[in-house]
């Protein structure tokens, strides 16, 4: 699994000094974040023109993705936060798109 981590992306290494070398409860968590409903409550806020429940959302998501160390998809979900902070909407579904299909990859890296 961890191996499987890494090649997707994420820097398990630098997790794991959060996570006290526990692999165990760092693979539990990083299953929690991809089932966390903020991804939801993300696309609903950004369908419905929400942008300050968006940022909301996305700063969460930033968040828990840098602490489990998530590579691509914190890249991406920092990217969209950044640009709901100064409100600059445009593009923001496509973004939405893209972190929905990094968090599909991750969890199919999960789920082995």
């Amino acid at each position: 699994m961890i191996s499987r981590l890494e090649t997707w992306g994420c820097n398990v290494q630098e997790a794991l000094e959060r996570f006290v070398d526990d692999k165990d409860l760092y693979v539990t968590c990083m299953n929690l974040f991809v089932e966390d409903t903020s991804f939801e409550a993300l696309g609903v806020a950004i369908q419905s023109k929400n942008y300050d429940a968006a940022f909301e959302a996305a700063h969460t998501l930033k968040g828990v993705a840098g602490n489990v160390s998530a590579g691509p998809l914190f890249q991406t979900i920092g990217s969209l936060a950044d640009k709901l902070r100064v409100n600059n909407y445009a593009g923001v579904d496509v973004d939405y798109k893209k972190i929905m299909d990094y968090k599909s990859s991750l969890r199919n890296v999960l789920a082995g």
